[in-house]
Order: structure tokens, then C-alpha cells, then sequence
């Protein structure tokens, strides 16, 4: 084996143009498959991120009018305004959800984190109308900050801690219009809060006028109510594994807290996936169509290569050669240019995918995996070993004595 690459590595010299072709082929399949590959890969990271802000997340609740599921109960009654006060979530009123149900769902599979939330509609201080409160968990901030508020998402002040049950941030709109600002102070119901923090959020599941504290709503919760009741919950923020397990987590929630219930969510994660789905399909298809295609020039390369040296083979064969030593040879020039050829477009791909624009891979890693490498290297070489086969074949189904009266 050691002769045949001696000798494979002498015939790559000697014939310098067909093996830097041969060579250059393997090169274009290396590079081909780890650029596109990390470009695709660096897409579906982007184009995710996307898709978990905009489909990741959802509020569950169970609206009051229902009669089947995990939550059905007497209501407590608001002491003030029954009709205008009370627990609701997408404005609608709802029924109150037991603490050991979040902790349920917080074990499914398909969900990243689960949050106790609480919606309560109160009567306005300031005038007519009902302001929308959201008590908020914070010791939850993978489900809170993305179904509800963020801290990144303050304007002014400084997000609100847990145990700072009396303070309140609020929403921009609605600082705006009542002429709020941090240090401000807004009654609600009997008691006063001061403005910690005016945010101004997207869209999102759990919006809400003004957010405190979760213990902080439900003590100010238990000064509106006739009956008491302890540590109330009306919503379950829910934040997925991301949008391609989105339908997986409804469905788990759904189970758990019964056919009624209701998810609040966004519409638009579903087409997205679709479209991440078909980014990535496009981009592996045109990695398979390139390397196919740089695969069949290596194959007629090495074919044409025994062609063209048919009168050598058949003096070897003529002087002794069995045709495992000619299939040994042509295999050894063959892993010699594949090999070099896979290393080296594996090596430029890494620096084309290292010096890629910011604004392409939108702050995702740009280091190739061990995967994608270890295919950039094995798909020259499996390319390799079927046009080393490809042009074995018809060597060794030359005949010496045809092949010497051709001479």
C-alpha cells in the first residue's frame, strides 16, 4: 500500500493539469457544502430568533362561562362594581386557576417556562373607565419578559424587583395621557402606588395598562373583593420551545386545563415556520445539486484519467500488476486529491464564513460546527472513493494483449 502512494503521489506530478482539476472539483464540493451549510444554518438561527419573538409566546386562561374543565369554581365577587371590576384576560372575564396547574404545565416538554399572571380590571381614579392591572411573577423572567414586559423595554426609570409590591410601572400611551411620569403617584382603588418605571412594550399577550408585582396586585385585589381568596391566578404565561413546538405546547395546555380553555397568542408563527422550512430545503438543494454535479466531474476526471492512460496500465498489467495493485494505485491518486482537495475548501470555507458581514449573520456564530466540517471533508472523500471505484472498473476490465497491440 505504501508503493501505491509513492506512486500515486509521482503520476499526481506528473500529470499536474488533470489532478489540480480533479482537485479543484473536491475543493468545490468542501467549500460548497460548509459555506452553504453555515449560511443555511446561520439563517434558521436568525430566522428563528425572529419567530420566538413573534410566535413563541402565549397567555392561557378560561373564560367564566364554561362548564368543563380543570378550573370551573365560585367566583369571588367584586365589593365595588361586580360588573365592571374583576379577573379578566383578552377582556373577557375568566375563572380563577389553582397554583399547582402552572406547575404542571411548566413540566411539559414543548414548554420552555410557565408563569403564574394575574389580570384585573379596575375602576379608573382619574375619570371614567377601567384600567387593565397585570401582576407579574418576577421570578419568572423567561416566560414574564416575553409575553408581557421586558426590562430592555423601559423608557424611563428603572424595572420594577420582586418585593417592590408598591411600586407600579406603566405603559407610554398611558403615562402620555394621563400626564404620568417615575416618582408619580396614581391611586388605585384605596391605596396609593408610586410610578417606578414607565416601559413601552410591543404587542404582546399580557399587555396590560399598568404591572406590579404579583403579590402586590393580589393584595390590592383582596381590598376589592367580598369573598377572599387566597393567592388567585387567572392566567398562565406560557413561552415554547419555540415556534416549530408552538402546536405541541397548546396542545399540552389545552389538556391540562380542559377543552375550554383559551390561548392567547400570535397568528403569524405558524406560515413562519413554513417559510424557515423552506429557506432551509432551499438551501440544502442547491448543496446536493453542487455537490453532485462537482462529483460527476471528479468521476469522468478519473475516468477519462484511465482512458488516457490505458497503454500504462496495460504494460503494467503485461509486466505482472494484478489488478488489485492497479485498483490500489488509481484508489491512492485518488484519496490524495480528495483529500487535499476536501481540507483545503474546508479550510477557505471557514474563513468565508468567519468574515461574513454582521448585518448577515445578525450576531449569530459564524464558527462552522464539527458537523458540517467533518461533511466537508467526508463527501469529497466518499466522492473520491466512487470515482477511484468508477475508473478501477474499467481498468481492470482491460486486456493487456488488447491493449499492447493498440501500441
Amino acid at each position: 500500500m505504501r508503493d501505491s502512494f509513492r506512486y500515486a503521489w509521482r503520476e499526481v506530478f506528473r500529470r499536474k493539469r488533470r489532478s489540480a482539476a480533479a482537485t479543484v472539483s473536491y475543493f468545490m464540493v468542501g467549500a460548497v457544502v460548509v459555506v452553504i451549510s453555515s449560511i443555511a444554518g446561520i439563517t434558521r438561527d436568525t430566522t428563528q430568533s425572529v419567530l420566538w419573538d413573534i410566535g413563541a409566546h402565549s397567555v392561557a386562561y378560561i373564560p367564566r362561562l364554561t362548564i368543563e374543565g380543570c378550573c370551573v369554581q365560585t367566583y369571588a365577587t367584586d365589593l365595588y362594581d361586580p360588573d365592571r371590576e374583576g379577573f379578566i384576560a383578552n377582556n373577557a372575564p375568566t375563572n380563577l386557576i389553582p397554583g399547582n396547574i402552572v406547575e404542571t404545565i411548566r413540566q411539559s416538554p414543548w414548554v420552555a417556562d410557565a408563569s403564574p399572571y394575574l389580570m384585573f380590571r379596575i375602576r379608573s381614579s382619574l375619570g371614567r373607565g377601567e384600567w387593565t392591572l397585570g401582576g407579574i411573577d418576577l421570578t419568572r423572567p423567561v416566560a414574564y419578559s416575553a409575553t408581557v414586559v421586558a426590562g430592555s423595554q423601559v423608557v424611563q426609570g428603572e424595572f420594577i424587583k420582586p418585593g417592590d409590591d408598591d411600586l407600579i410601572m406603566i405603559e407610554q400611551e398611558f403615562a402620555s395621557v394621563y400626564g404620568l411620569e417615575p416618582g408619580s403617584v396614581l391611586k388605585l382603588g384605596e391605596r396609593l402606588y408610586m410610578v417606578g418605571a414607565v416601559v413601552n412594550p410591543p404587542l404582546r399577550p399580557g399587555k396590560a395598562n399598568i404591572y406590579m408585582t404579583l403579590q402586590g396586585l393580589r393584595d390590592l385585589i383582596s381590598t376589592r373583593l367580598e369573598v377572599k381568596v387566597e393567592d388567585p391566578v387567572n392566567a398562565v404565561l406560557i413561552e415554547s420551545l419555540g415556534a416549530r413546538y408552538h402546536e405541541q405546547a397548546w396542545a399540552d395546555v389545552a389538556s391540562i386545563l380542559g377543552q375550554t380553555s383559551r390561548i392567547s397568542s400570535f397568528g403569524c408563527s405558524k406560515p413562519g415556520v413554513i417559510v424557515m422550512g423552506i429557506h432551509e430545503n432551499t438551501a440544502w438543494t442547491i448543496t446536493l445539486i453542487v455537490v453532485f454535479c462537482m462529483l460527476l466531474l471528479a468521476v469522468k476526471i478519473q475516468y477519462s484519467s484511465v482512458i488516457e492512460r490505458r497503454n500504462d496500465i496495460g504494460i503494467l498489467k503485461a509486466v505482472g500488476w494484478r489488478d488489485r495493485n492497479v485498483v490500489s494505485q488509481l484508489m491512492a491518486e485518488t484519496l490524495l486529491c480528495s483529500i487535499a482537495g476536501g481540507v483545503a475548501g474546508v479550510l477557505i470555507a471557514i474563513g468565508i464564513v468567519y468574515s461574513l458581514p454582521a448585518e448577515l449573520t445578525s450576531g449569530s456564530n459564524t464558527v462552522p460546527g464539527p458537523f458540517i466540517l467533518a461533511a466537508g471533508i467526508f463527501l469529497p472523500l466518499a466522492g473520491g472513493l466512487t470515482a477511484g471505484l468508477t475508473s478501477s472498473i474499467k481498468a481492470v476490465r482491460m486486456q493487456p494483449a488488447d491493449i499492447l497491440r493498440m501500441i
